[in-house]
């Protein structure tokens, strides 16, 4: 299992995410997408089936690479 480790962009203090002008975010997203290469399967957890651009985007860069997805609202309990 590899695990993204946050779901939003770090509480960093004093930092300025909507002048990332050391590329951070972008290089977090390429963390993302490196996981999404590496695994054999995504399991989204979507809470009541919502679903956030960015994961959206994460799930169709996984579909493109033909990489199983599973999501947790779809999933048979009992």
């Amino acid at each position: 299992m590899i695990s993204l480790g946050m779901f939003s962009l770090p509480d960093l203090p004093d930092y300025d995410w909507t002048a990332d002008s050391s590329g951070l975010r972008r290089r977090l997203s390429g963390v993302h997408l490196q996981k999404i290469r590496m695994a054999d399967e995504v399991f989204i957890v979507d809470p009541g089936g919502y679903l956030g651009e960015l994961t959206r985007q994460e799930i169709a860069y996984a579909e493109s690479l033909r990489t199983p997805v599973r999501y947790l609202s779809r999933e048979h309990h009992g």
